[in-house]
């Protein structure tokens, strides 16, 4: 990377402003930006640069100071990072379905947590951009760092993976009788005969079928992992997600289903 870091893993894919890059050992898929690279090295041994490396600076200057939060101030409170989210469905903007499971976990962990402070993920996404901390790659920020700068004890990463499965589709059929009944009798027996015609429906919906996994971890200010887990979605729609993460948040250390 231009800022001097090295990331080890596998190149799944090109576009015109990004690469598409997954961490030896992981499956999560992480979008890099080319702005950011300095050079691709590849398993071949085939160098490919991206952008050339900036001079370093003079080594008496020193990197834009963060301010640094009291532990007392940081009691107890939480913060809540824009969310990774990953899909195969086009149309779908990754930036704004990012703030919108911020926002919506921060309002699952007022709901359904105690004893804990969320901070408004407006303040959080504030601070972030103040201090040039950029979360497309969340595995590149140092959770106790980010902690001392949001103000908060416990910082909270979070994913969302939905994968579009293709179609499925549902049906109904009916049918419908309409018949004239005609009775003969006589002194011994009762005939009934019946005569009519039948009519048949069919009804047949056809739907998107998606695959949801959503994870969830939390690090804590002195940047040890508090809680880590992941859950796939129950259900095929679009926003099954949305119960897999209050099912989730619930069972953290401080959930309403924590034991």
């Amino acid at each position: 990377m231009l800022d001097g870091e090295r990331k080890e893993g596998k190149v799944i894919g090109m576009g015109a402003n990004s690469v598409k890059f997954k961490y030896t050992g992981e499956e999560l898929e992480y979008e890099l930006p080319k702005e950011k690279i300095s050079k691709i090295q590849f398993a071949s041994g085939r160098v490919e640069v991206i952008n050339e490396a900036p001079q370093r600076a003079a080594s008496g200057a020193s990197p834009p100071s963060r301010s640094a939060s009291n532990p007392v101030d940081r009691k107890n409170k939480i913060a809540v990072l824009p969310f990774g989210f990953i899909t195969n469905e086009a149309g779908l903007q990754t930036e704004q379905m990012s703030k919108q499971l911020q926002s919506s976990s921060a309002g699952s962990f007022r709901k359904n947590t105690s004893n804990i402070i969320v901070q408004d993920p407006l303040t959080t996404n504030r601070l972030l951009a103040k201090n040039n901390i950029d979360m497309n790659d969340p595995a590149a920020v140092d959770p106790q760092e980010l902690a001392l700068v949001l103000g908060v004890e416990y910082v909270v990463f979070g994913s969302v993976e939905v994968t579009n499965k293709g179609t499925i589709s549902t049906g109904s059929a009916s049918t419908i009788y309409k018949d004239k009944e005609k009775q003969t009798r006589d002194k011994n027996s009762k005939e009934t005969k019946a005569s009519g015609t039948a009519t048949s429906s069919n009804n047949t919906i056809t739907s998107a079928n998606y695959d949801t996994r959503v994870s969830l971890n939390i690090y804590t200010d002195q940047g040890s992992n508090y809680y880590s887990k992941s859950r796939n979605a129950i259900g095929n729609q679009m926003d099954s997600y949305s119960g897999t993460l209050d099912y989730l948040i619930k069972r953290t250390p401080f959930g309403t289903k924590s034991r």
